[in-house]
């Protein structure tokens, strides 16, 4: 059986136009329920349109879920998963 998954992470997905004109996607992480983001990635090249950087964005956010049911979810280490069920008296 597979353990709980990890709370599930914050991510937002934006796009910010350059001076140059181009288009770059940016990821952002909340911690802790915060509403305040910080950028967590950054295309590495600009976008010719909006469309294609939002594009680009959604594909590496898509990316960091191994399940897009659940959506990005955090590590979970299993011995302290184990330790804490244990402790609730809820074992494996």
């Amino acid at each position: 059986m597979r353990g709980m998954a990890g709370q599930l992470i914050s991510i937002a997905l934006t796009v910010d136009q350059h001076d140059e004109g181009d288009y770059f996607w940016v990821l952002l992480e909340s911690f802790d329920n915060s509403l305040e983001f910080e950028p967590l990635m950054e295309a590495a090249k600009g976008f010719p349109t909006y469309a294609e950087a939002l594009q680009a964005g959604y594909v590496v956010l898509k990316g960091l879920s191994e399940d897009l049911s659940v959506g990005p979810r955090e590590e979970v280490d299993e011995d302290i998963e184990a330790e804490e069920e244990n402790a609730l008296g809820n074992p494996r």
